[in-house]
């Protein structure tokens, strides 16, 4: 069993800091914008002089007290996304400022889908644990199920437009690149699921109770 667990942490803490990488691109791509959530986080950066992942640890920690007040399903994987995704973020943008800033729009697009793109690999790593979605996800989940009659889709895609327009208010820069992931993020995933040969509908999530359950061999 500590076996298991430690292979599955292993993979799912690979996933996270692989998600952290494509952060630390959507933020170096600048003008050229970035996602919904990231766009949020680094608006509330501007406003409030902290860093990037400190944002991310905000938002991250305000949503999961909201999923755990809609009473979402959370589990270690849940809680592990809400700590690395945010201290490795701002990590990346320590270490890695080898890596130039765009010179032009164009290369500012390309980190832009670069990072969506590790960020839809990470997902289906860290999904596959089965260790628990991430607050964002499991946020959609209850807004999917108060509001049945809204495909999850179009859940998912408000709340990310949400965000979105709360970083921009908050001076996030807004460009074409953010367009393209919102047009294309679907189609990432997808594509990540396909070369990993991974079905989303197949996982099942253990929260903390079913761990705890599993580990001292009480189910």
């Amino acid at each position: 069993m500590f076996k298991e667990y430690f292979t599955r942490l292993t993979i799912c803490i690979s996933g996270l800091a692989l998600f952290a990488l494509g952060n630390f691109f959507g933020v170096l791509a600048g003008s050229a914008g970035t996602n919904g959530w990231n766009t949020m986080a680094i608006g509330l950066s501007n406003m409030t002089g902290l860093t990037f992942g400190t944002c991310v640890f905000a938002i991250g920690v305000a949503i999961l007290v909201i999923d755990f007040l809609g009473k979402g399903k959370l589990g270690v994987g849940t809680f592990l996304n809400v700590f690395l995704i945010s201290g490795l973020s701002d990590v990346f943008l320590r270490i890695l400022t080898f890596i130039p800033a765009p010179p032009n729009l164009a290369v500012g697009v390309f980190y832009t889908l670069l990072g969506q793109m590790l960020i839809a690999f990470a997902t289906v790593v860290y999904m596959r644990t089965g260790l628990g979605a991430g607050p964002r996800d499991t946020l959609m989940v209850i807004v999917s199920k108060a509001l049945p009659r809204l495909p999850i889709g179009f859940v998912k895609f408000i709340l990310e437009i949400a965000a979105l327009i709360l970083g921009v208010l908050m001076g996030a820069p807004f460009g074409i690149g953010t367009v393209l992931v919102i047009a294309l993020q679907a189609s990432f995933f997808q594509f990540a699921c396909y070369v990993c040969k991974f079905v989303p509908r197949d996982v099942v999530n253990e929260d903390l109770v079913d761990t705890w359950k599993r580990i001292t061999n009480r189910q």
